[in-house]
């Protein structure tokens, strides 16, 4: 587990090597993880000063000691077996690393964020023999390990504190023109833009801007092709316009089919102007052009 290797280190590989049981197979310096071990996010607490009211996760900030490691499971990456194992050494590895910072376990606490809680998830507590303890609107502490560990289910958060932000990390829709105004200034946002148009999820995200749109508004943007994509063929109704053809369809149907770039064409005029030549730059030309003829630069 440490980071210094030592002749020592060989001389005992050799030993269990030469005199160890034949029954085991011995390995020396053996990855543990197939992904990188590096936790999502870590809250530093700036100062023991009264609190100050947050705007979202507003329950969750009190609840913090001095370092906190996040880890956030997506609707479209959901919690998956033994993420809660994987926080747990995230925890173990940095109070080890850290014992100047972390002078008591609970200097430190583990945040999971969840869309909501699911059975691999109450199954992995279960196993660790841990217990769930509710504290009301979506957050629960979950007891019986060796650091203060919190779980907030988004869903159930967002509703319990109207926060309709956070309801876009979730599965509930955005209700404000706020939620969709913020999405968008984001994605237009340069520094944002070029870090996230190639990850997974990002047509994710630009789906979810779109469902925050009214429907005429969306379709107003499509080429009559790109309206019928996705759809089967009983819904491809000859003699009818392509508004009626979309007409009760939700925005992930509309979009069904679109690669990410084609997504972004769906989006209204008000959005695209909010992208930064710089990241127009990254899309392949023929889209760039299609964005710049709507927006004028």
């Amino acid at each position: 587990m440490g980071s210094t290797r030592t002749a020592w280190h060989v001389l005992l590989v050799a030993l269990l090597n030469q005199r160890g049981s034949r029954r085991f197979e011995v390995r020396s310096e053996v990855p543990l993880s197939n992904e990188p071990l590096r936790a999502d996010y870590l809250l530093l607490r700036r100062s023991a000063g009264p609190s100050e009211p947050a705007g979202t996760l507003k329950k969750l900030w009190d609840l913090l000691p001095r370092d906190t490691i996040v880890e956030f499971k997506s609707i479209g990456r959901p919690y998956r077996r033994r993420n809660l194992d994987r926080l747990c050494s995230y925890l173990h590895l940095y109070c080890a690393d850290e014992p100047e910072r972390i002078e008591r376990r609970s200097d430190l606490c583990g945040v999971l964020l969840v869309p909501s809680r699911t059975r691999s998830l109450d199954a992995d507590v279960a196993e660790l023999g841990m217990e769930w303890g509710d504290l009301g609107g979506g957050y629960w502490r979950v007891e019986g390990g060796a650091f203060a560990l919190l779980i907030v289910e988004i869903d159930a958060a967002a509703e319990a504190e109207d926060d309709d932000l956070l309801r876009l990390f979730g599965h509930g829709e955005a209700r404000t023109v706020e939620a969709r105004r913020w999405l968008s200034q984001q994605l237009g946002a340069e520094e944002i833009a070029m870090e996230i148009h190639e990850l997974e999820g990002f047509d994710e995200v630009v789906r979810k801007l779109l469902a925050t749109l009214p429907p005429e508004r969306v379709l107003s943007a499509y080429a009559p092709e790109q309206r019928m994509a996705g759809l089967p063929p009983e819904q491809r109704m000859a003699g009818l316009p392509p508004e009626q053809r979309m007409a009760g369809l939700p925005p992930e149907q509309r979009v069904a089919g679109l690669p990410p770039e084609q997504v972004l064409l769906a989006l209204p005029d008000e959005v695209l102007h909010a992208l930064s030549d710089s990241y127009l730059d990254t899309l392949s030309a023929e889209t760039r052009a299609a964005i710049r003829a709507r927006i004028g630069r």
